[in-house]
């Protein structure tokens, strides 16, 4: 049978549908990302279902037992239910939530997605017009009347404490229609790929690349060289070289890009060969004042607000790392800090980095925007340290957009994270594999296990260790960043 999963994906790659069939072993690992989307569908969805106390849940992950509780609980009257089964031309579908005012209406279809509407990009968007269209076709198919189809998504402006506005349901009807229509043809097509058994003959393409990424693309991609046309930074033409055969960077001459930053990486890629402006990163790096304080936030973001003055995935930095350096010759400082209580930890970090942060010099961050973003975001919302923060904001200096203007390594892969260009230019011991925590999404995960734990617990005492080291790995790679650079 096809699920309601199975369609999205097969709408989207008739070989990654194949794959999740046949090959389910292909599959990389889940990561970081996907365990925390899934934890946080999980969350909301549980929210959605108590704003209807009288819901019945039919919670058995068996579908046959399940279909029957849903036909039973119809019959039997109940006004709401959630997951309910149903099943028509070997597609079975589970309703996120499916209510009606009184036996005599007809029903409601609601779909609940653990996202604000703005933050879905146009793929995201044609993934749950699949999604709901599919549950719509086989309702209908099932006899069941329906009166309204709603996406039941996230409202990024609602602020706790506030949480009647927490959903806005939006309309989809007018987004399925035209989909509705199509769905028996395209059903077809997935049949016909699930008994044909063999591999799907189907390119590369856009859907490679879509926001929640593909499980398979590793076995897809193993083709491509390294490097290829992928990886030169936003290269917006690189689906149009690849559909006239021109993948490997010796396929492509300067003639094919107009940006500089374009040619110097065709070049670095051409020749193997570093790139490195003295002269510009020179005069970029006179313009930063000592004392230099290289700063790093992590924040957490929860998909249904708990503290004050706080929104749906509003970032709420936790927890920050410094190193200061006050001149040329002094020793480096480092002062770090991590709220490992259990309540809001923004006025506590405000506190500290007015404490820590020196009143002059600049802040060294990589990738200002989201520094910025975490500043303005506490002026707004902590009005009475509005002009303490505002006068950093000017302060801030970005170590990454030296880099990105300045150097390009072919090691790079059009990648100018700091753990990706760390390594590269300062040698494999300026890595993040050695860590217990890795990226951003890891220290998100491990840091709301921390708080999970009791106080007495040594686990809680080891990831809060590991976070400290985490953070200040990033701040002191910008210290060793910069020495490379005036070294240089």
């Amino acid at each position: 049978m096809l699920t309601k999963t199975h369609f999205v994906l097969g709408q989207r790659c008739h070989k990654a549908l194949h794959f999740n069939i046949f090959l389910p072993e292909l599959a990389k690992q889940s990561s970081n990302l996907e365990l925390k989307l899934r934890r946080e569908g999980i969350e909301v969805g549980k929210y959605a279902r108590s704003l209807y106390p009288e819901g019945i849940l039919i919670d058995s992950k068996d579908v046959e037992v399940a279909l029957k509780e849903t036909q039973k609980n119809i019959i039997e009257g109940a006004l709401t239910l959630f997951e309910a089964a149903f099943h028509v031309d070997d597609v079975v579908i589970r309703t996120d939530i499916l209510t009606r005012q009184s036996v005599d209406d007809p029903w409601r279809l609601y779909e609940v997605k653990a996202t604000t509407y703005k933050s879905n990009d146009e793929a995201r968007k044609e993934d749950i017009r699949q999604d709901i269209a599919i549950q719509v076709w086989v309702l209908q198919k099932s006899g069941i009347i329906l009166e309204g189809v709603y996406l039941m998504h996230l409202n990024s402006e609602c602020i706790y404490p506030n949480l009647d506005s927490l959903f806005f349901s939006k309309d989809y009807w007018p987004e399925i229609s035209p989909v509705l229509a199509e769905i028996p043809t395209e059903l077809e097509k997935l049949k016909k790929v699930l008994q044909n058994q063999a591999i799907p003959n189907v390119s590369l393409g856009t859907h490679c690349e879509h926001s929640q990424g593909c499980s398979f693309k590793n076995t897809c991609w193993n083709h491509i060289p390294k490097p290829s046309v992928f990886d030169i930074p936003n290269c917006r033409q690189r689906w149009n070289h690849f559909k006239k055969g021109r993948v490997a960077v010796h396929q492509l001459s300067e003639s094919d890009f107009q940006s500089s930053t374009h040619h110097r990486v065709l070049k670095c890629y051409q020749d193997d060969e570093p790139f490195f402006d003295k002269q510009m990163a020179r005069e970029m790096l006179q313009q930063w004042q000592y004392p230099l304080s290289y700063f790093d936030i992590e924040a957490i973001a929860y998909p249904i607000p708990r503290y004050p003055n706080s929104s749906p995935y509003q970032n709420l930095p936790f927890q920050f790392s410094c190193h200061i350096q006050r001149d040329e010759n002094s020793e480096l400082e480092h002062y770090e800090f991590l709220h490992d209580e259990n309540n809001d930890p923004r006025s506590a970090f405000i506190q500290k980095i007015l404490e820590v942060i020196p009143q002059s010099g600049s802040i060294v961050v990589y990738h200002q925007t989201y520094e910025i973003s975490r500043f303005k975001e506490l002026v707004r919302d902590f009005p009475e340290h509005a002009q303490a923060i505002n006068d950093l904001i000017p302060r801030v200096v970005d170590l990454k957009k030296v880099i990105m203007d300045t150097v390009y390594y072919p090691a790079f892969l059009g990648s100018f994270s700091i753990k990706t260009v760390a390594p590269v230019l300062l040698g494999e011991g300026a890595s993040y594999h050695h860590l217990e925590v890795g990226d951003g999404i890891d220290a998100m995960l491990s840091y709301q296990k921390m708080l999970n734990l009791g106080s007495p617990d040594s686990r809680k005492w080891k990831i809060k260790k590991s976070l400290l080291e985490y953070c200040k790995q990033d701040t002191l790679l910008m210290v060793h960043l910069h020495q490379w650079l005036l070294n240089k």
